[in-house]
């Protein structure tokens, strides 16, 4: 896999299924975008889609909802672009969370997905291959018209009950926070981070895709020269979290990011996030989601913290060359009202 191609492995597997023929005014109701790709000779972008009927988006990531469909079921359609457009009953996102990763974001929207009036997409990859396609070609206000009609895809309510949108993105895409924010300059944004230790420890254990080279397309991951070893993975995960560290600063500091702890998870949903988001669930909603929280965010199983890190100087010299960006998070968090704005 090359850095040109990031993560269009997964997106083929994705792509896997019996395949349906389009035509013009086709219904793309139950149907979701999952990649995107541009013919070299036309120059035309189409996308790809997989049909999931009535099954909710309840799973950790987007990913795992489609691979929990039996292959039986699996239905794949390729459309032009200008299909995105055809979904007509859709909600525009409420919240877009970004993070640093392995900081308690899948916990939030696991949380959110356990509520029936929430539509809840967890790194959906069509937004990735939007944004490689857009480093690719240059071409800005193409890129943010097709993440918005794709978001607005994505958004589509089935049940009738919908009423909340709520959209989380890959760690890495807080480098493309101002394409986003172009395609819905309302919607507001929450980063959530984590003390550098803790985040290295966590992808020490289990690395991220974010976390190895060549996995992602360069521009989506800028990162400064260094004159690291190929064989040294701690020490490049600590380049990317620090760069995610500074990515957020200034749009936090501009009041553009609310910015959030993992210290402060599940608490802050139920005091701060949900009447924010003009969400009221039901008393037996409330118990669910409280429950919901005490469990592994992304396994389901009972959550009794995380292993503590290990006592090697290695990581503990990486962190603490990371630590400044994490510590001028904290300090405008510190400072910041519950409206999102530095408190004077």
């Amino acid at each position: 896999m090359t850095a040109v191609y990031g993560l269009a492995q997964q997106e083929q597997y994705l792509a896997k299924g019996e395949t349906l023929a389009w035509h013009a005014g086709m219904a793309m109701r139950h149907w979701f975008p999952v990649s995107a790709e541009r013919d070299a000779q036309t120059g035309g972008v189409s996308i790809c889609w997989r049909h999931l009927g009535q099954q909710r988006f309840t799973d950790a990531f987007f990913v795992n909802t489609l691979q929990c469909q039996q292959p039986g079921e699996r239905r794949v359609c390729r459309t032009p672009a200008s299909a995105l457009a055809s979904i007509g009953d859709s909600l525009a996102p409420d919240a877009f969370i970004f993070h640093v990763s392995r900081c308690g974001s899948t916990l939030l929207t696991q949380l959110l997905a356990s509520l029936p009036q929430c539509i809840v997409m967890s790194e959906p990859p069509i937004i990735d291959s939007l944004l490689r396609l857009y480093h690719d070609s240059g071409d800005a206000a193409a890129c943010v018209t097709l993440l918005r009609q794709a978001i607005l895809a994505l958004g589509q309510r089935r049940a009738g009950e919908e009423t909340h949108f709520v959209i989380k993105f890959d760690c890495w895409h807080i480098h493309s926070l101002d394409l986003l924010r172009q395609a819905f300059p309302r919607t507001p944004c929450l980063f959530l981070y984590r003390e550098p230790l803790a985040v290295l420890t966590s992808h020490q254990r289990q690395r991220g895709p974010q976390m190895v080279p060549g996995m992602l397309h360069p521009a989506q991951l800028p990162l400064p020269a260094h004159q690291l070893a190929p064989g040294d993975l701690d020490g490049y995960t600590g380049l990317v979290l620090a760069s995610l560290f500074d990515a957020a600063r200034p749009p936090a500091a501009a009041g553009q990011l609310q910015l959030m702890h993992y210290k402060q998870l599940p608490d802050i949903l139920f005091s701060d996030l949900l009447p924010r988001l003009g969400i009221a669930p039901a008393a037996g909603q409330l118990q669910t989601m409280r429950a919901r929280g005490g469990l592994h965010a992304k396994y389901g199983t009972a959550f009794h913290g995380d292993p503590p890190a290990p006592a090697t100087d290695g990581l503990a010299t990486i962190a603490a060359r990371v630590q400044p960006g994490y510590q001028a998070l904290e300090a405008l968090r510190l400072r910041m009202g519950q409206d999102g704005c530095a408190s004077p």
